[in-house]
């Protein structure tokens, strides 16, 4: 780490990691002038209780296989344990770096943006970090939003792709060419991930 250097928090399950995700980070590394993009699969997202998740070893070695050619982007193991991993702790690692709220940018899309108030520690990550919300398709920015957050918005590189309609079409015998990069459509095959008969 350098002083002044900025980087982007980009946390998920990445179940899979698709090309909407890699678009999403391109456009914040140029747009917002970034340093580093840095992808922290969820081991435990607390707000997908519902769904079984693909192992986490399976989702981080698809990040891996997706940003292994781009130097700008790199992985965090910061959120693989066995416990629940909340946002605001990542914002507070990072900052204990030494990176300031100027220089640490959390990427959400628009939709996540109006939930952060509902998150573990919001005041945390408002005071901690600028955020970085993707204007989705369909979705406008919320208001109530703390008025001394630092919110920037994007619209360039919105995209509608869904790590959900990846593993249904995956499931019907569809193809998922250009959804994901080749590396992780091959790497899905492989593993027989997101398999019907799962």
């Amino acid at each position: 780490m350098k002083i002044g250097d900025r980087i982007g928090l980009f946390g998920g399950s990445f179940d899979p990691i698709h090309t909407g995700h890699l678009i999403l980070a391109q456009t914040a590394l140029d747009y917002a002038n970034l340093d580093k993009v840095y992808f922290i699969p969820t081991a435990v997202p607390p707000h997908k209780k519902t769904r079984k998740l693909t192992a986490i070893e399976h989702r981080l070695k698809m990040v891996e296989l997706a940003v292994a050619d781009n130097d700008g982007f790199e992985i965090s193991l910061l959120e693989k344990k066995k416990e629940p991993s909340f946002t605001f702790e990542s914002v507070l690692h990072f900052s204990s770096l030494g990176y300031d709220r100027a220089g640490i940018h959390l990427l959400v899309g628009s939709d996540s943006l109006g939930e952060m108030a509902s998150w573990r520690g919001p005041e945390t990550i408002f005071r901690k970090a600028t955020i970085l919300a993707m204007k989705r398709p369909g979705h406008e920015i919320p208001s109530g939003v703390p008025r001394e957050a630092a919110i920037i918005v994007m619209t360039a590189g919105a995209n509608s792709i869904s790590s959900s309609s990846i593993r249904d079409m995956v499931s019907k015998g569809r193809s998922v060419r250009y959804l994901v990069p080749r590396p992780v459509e091959e790497y899905i095959r492989a593993n027989s991930l997101y398999a019907a008969s799962e």
